[in-house]
C-alpha cells in the first residue's frame, strides 16, 4: 500500500511540474510592434512613440514582473551567471498589478528611452539602436523567452511588424533550422493591445459542420474518448488491486516470523504456570469422577397416589381411544 501511495504522489508531483513548466513566462510572445509611430498609437501623456506588444499564449495568468527587455543582448552570458551583473540597457519590468497578465492578454510597452514616465515606458529607444531586434530575457536573466527580429526599412515605415497569428510561430521555419524566417510579417493594420488577426474567421460549429456534416466522426471519436477512460480505469483498479494483494501477502509474511518467534522466546515460568493449571483442573476432574461425589440415579420413576382420590393419570375419560359402549 505504501508503493502505491508513493506512485500517485510521483504522478501528482509530475503533473503539477508539467503545468507550471507549461504556462509560464515561457508562453509570452513578443507579438507587435513599431518603430515609426508618426500618427498611430499613442502612449498616456498623447505622444507617438515606438511601442511594442508582448502576448501571452497560456490559459491561465502570467506574471512578467521582473522579466528584461531589451535591444542588446550583449552580457546575457554573464548576467545569468551567479553574481552577474545586468547591463545598463536592460529594463526590468517593475511590480505592478496590471503586470499579471491574464490568459490570452495582451500588454503594450512603450520603447521611448524615458522609464521616469512609468512602469510601461523602456530605458531603450530601438530607433536609435544599432541593432535591429527586440527581446524579451527571463527574470534570472538565464533565458531568451523571445526575441523578433524586424527589417531594418521599419524604421522609416509607418507600419506594424508582428506575428500573422497571435503568438504562432510558422512549424515550417523550426524543421529549416530558422528561428524568425517565415513567422514574421508587415501586418495590414496595427493593432495595439488586441488581436492581430483581422480576417473574420470561420467558427468552431461551423467549420465542424463543413468536416462533418453528418457527425459520423465526433460519434466515433465520442465513443472511443469514452471507452479509452474506461480500460485506464479498468487498467488502474487492476493495478490497485494487484497492489494491494501484494502489500498484503508482505505483511503477512513479516508477521508470521514475529509469532513464532515470540512463542519461542516465552518465558519458561509462564509455560509451568499453565501447565499446572490444566494439570490441576484434570486431577479435580478425575477425583469427581473416581470418589462417587456424583449422584447415582435409580432410573425407577415412584408415583404416590392418595388413597381417597384417583390420579388424573388414571381417569378414563382422558384417554385418547374411546372405549364402546353395551
Amino acid at each position: 500500500m505504501k508503493l502505491f501511495s508513493k506512485y500517485i504522489l510521483l504522478v501528482a508531483a509530475l503533473f503539477a511540474v508539467t503545468a507550471t513548466f507549461g504556462q509560464s513566462v515561457h508562453d509570452l510572445r513578443l507579438n507587435e510592434m513599431m518603430i515609426e509611430n508618426e500618427e498611430n498609437y499613442a502612449d498616456e501623456y498623447g505622444r507617438h512613440v515606438p511601442w511594442v506588444e508582448i502576448f501571452n499564449t497560456a490559459y491561465n495568468t502570467v506574471n512578467i514582473t521582473g522579466c528584461f527587455l531589451t535591444d542588446d543582448t550583449t552580457g546575457l552570458a554573464a548576467a545569468g551567471k551567479k553574481g552577474g551583473k545586468i547591463p545598463a540597457h536592460w529594463y526590468r519590468i517593475p511590480t505592478d498589478q496590471k503586470m499579471f497578465m491574464p490568459q490570452r492578454s495582451f500588454l503594450i510597452f512603450f520603447l521611448d528611452d524615458s522609464p521616469l514616465y512609468g512602469p510601461y515606458h523602456t530605458n531603450f529607444n530601438p530607433a536609435k539602436s544599432k541593432t535591429h531586434y527586440i527581446a524579451l530575457i527571463s527574470s534570472d536573466a538565464k533565458e531568451l523567452l523571445d526575441m523578433v527580429e524586424y527589417p531594418v526599412e521599419l524604421r522609416d515605415t509607418c507600419r506594424s511588424y508582428g506575428y500573422v497569428q497571435d503568438g504562432v510561430r510558422d512549424p515550417k521555419a523550426f524543421k529549416a533550422g530558422k528561428r524568425q524566417a517565415g513567422e514574421l510579417a508587415y501586418l495590414d493594420d496595427f493593432t495595439p493591445a488586441s488581436s492581430n488577426e483581422t480576417a473574420p474567421k470561420i467558427s468552431k460549429q461551423d467549420k465542424l459542420k463543413q468536416d462533418d456534416p453528418y457527425g459520423i466522426g465526433m460519434a466515433l471519436i465520442s465513443m472511443a474518448v469514452v471507452f479509452t477512460a474506461l480500460i485506464m480505469i479498468y487498467i488502474m483498479l487492476k493495478i490497485f488491486n494487484y497492489v494491494t494483494r501484494r502489500a498484503t501477502q508482505k505483511s503477512k509474511a513479516q508477521a508470521e516470523p514475529q509469532k513464532v518467534a515470540a512463542v519461542a522466546n516465552k518465558d519458561d515460568d509462564d509455560v509451568d504456570a499453565v501447565n499446572a493449571e490444566v494439570v490441576a483442573a484434570i486431577g479435580v476432574a478425575m477425583h469427581l469422577h473416581f470418589g462417587s461425589m456424583h449422584d447415582e440415579e435409580s432410573e425407577v420413576i415412584t408415583i404416590n397416589m392418595p388413597s381417597k382420590h384417583y390420579s388424573p393419570w388414571a381417569q378414563k375419560e382422558l384417554t385418547m381411544k374411546r372405549n364402546p359402549r353395551r
